[in-house]
């Protein structure tokens, strides 16, 4: 197998190509001139230096590959623009890139996000037949981008998958979540409780690979969670691998919070660059139920998340190996 993959030095693509050469495959990565290639040194990686609107890196990228997995894209931007720029347009790009050069193509994987389908209104979990309705321009620009993908599908093998919240090795989203319950907190924003579906990033990974080689999955859209939790059963089950008591709850306002987040996007956008603290992300964040259901890619090509105690175990480990906790 000869695979391309984009976004391969963030979080999910460290983990993906630990996974794809401890299986025999070969791959290439596209990269950046600023990116960090340190996490992928034990690893034989063919790099393309490149982004997605470099045209010409595109061809070369896409040449002779078997299997692309396209994770690049951007979830917090300088103006709303740029996420259509880079998630969409790029996406376009790039399968336009594999028309001309990837005869060989197997299977164009798009990994896309719960955040083009949307929340679920009722609590129900939300399934591949349901209408997506996004909540923010990120979601919007992966949900613009899934629609590009299969516009190709009569010309190109193409599939979409959907991760939810995804933690584990190299994640640096979760890791305050860790500090603060060791501290003995649980922060959280707002008085309602938020129910999430997180996902162990070896589970996720292992679940693109299998997709990747399923020729039922081709032409589909599939979720790729883990288990639904409220937040704060997830901090319960950090402390409790922790040894620590029960974190207590440190709630912030959720007016002052998207207040905060409001001026930080106009100080970022001022300054010419993204805002740590996102009100967009935020928004998104605090819709109370994002859960889902994938039944559909257990059926198809035997997806098997682990449990929320295995996943944060593993994580637990990953962090305590490195000092980070």
């Amino acid at each position: 197998m000869r695979v391309l993959v984009t976004g391969g030095t963030g979080f999910i693509g460290i983990n993906l190509i630990a996974e794809l050469a401890a299986r025999g495959w070969q791959v290439r990565c596209l990269v950046r001139e600023t990116s960090d290639r340190r996490p992928l040194a034990p690893y034989d990686v063919e790099y393309v230096t490149g982004s997605l609107s470099d045209r010409t890196a595109l061809q070369h990228a896409v040449q002779d590959v078997t299997h692309l997995f396209h994770l690049a894209g951007v979830t917090k931007a300088r103006v709303t623009s740029d996420y259509d720029r880079i998630n969409h347009e790029g996406t376009q790009a790039l399968l336009e890139a594999c028309l001309k050069s990837s005869p060989d193509l197997q299977a164009f994987v798009y990994i896309s996000s719960i955040a083009a389908a949307g929340p679920s209104a009722t609590g129900r979990p939300v399934n591949e037949h349901d209408i997506p309705q996004p909540v923010g321009p990120y979601g919007q620009s992966k949900l613009r981008a899934e629609k590009a993908v299969f516009a190709m599908r009569d010309r190109l093998p193409v599939m979409v998958l959907r991760p939810s919240a995804v933690y584990g090795p190299y994640d640096t989203d979760f890791l305050p979540l860790f500090r603060a319950v060791k501290r003995g907190w649980l922060p959280a924003i707002g008085r309602q409780t938020l129910h999430v579906d997180v996902c162990f990033a070896g589970d996720l990974v292992r679940g693109m690979r299998a997709a990747a080689t399923c020729p039922a999955a081709l032409g589909e859209t599939f979720f790729l969670g883990g288990t639904c939790h409220t937040w704060r059963e997830i901090g319960e089950e950090i402390a409790r691998q922790l040894g620590r008591h029960l974190p207590r709850d440190l709630r912030l306002p959720r007016g002052l919070v998207l207040t905060a987040a409001t001026l930080a996007d106009r100080w970022a956008k001022m300054a010419g660059r993204p805002s740590v603290l996102n009100r967009d992300s935020l928004i998104e964040r605090l819709q109370p139920f994002w859960v889902f259901d994938n039944s559909k890619a257990q059926q198809v090509f035997g997806y098997q998340p682990q449990t929320l105690s295995e996943g944060i175990a593993q994580t637990l480990a990953w962090y305590q190996e490195r000092g980070q906790i």
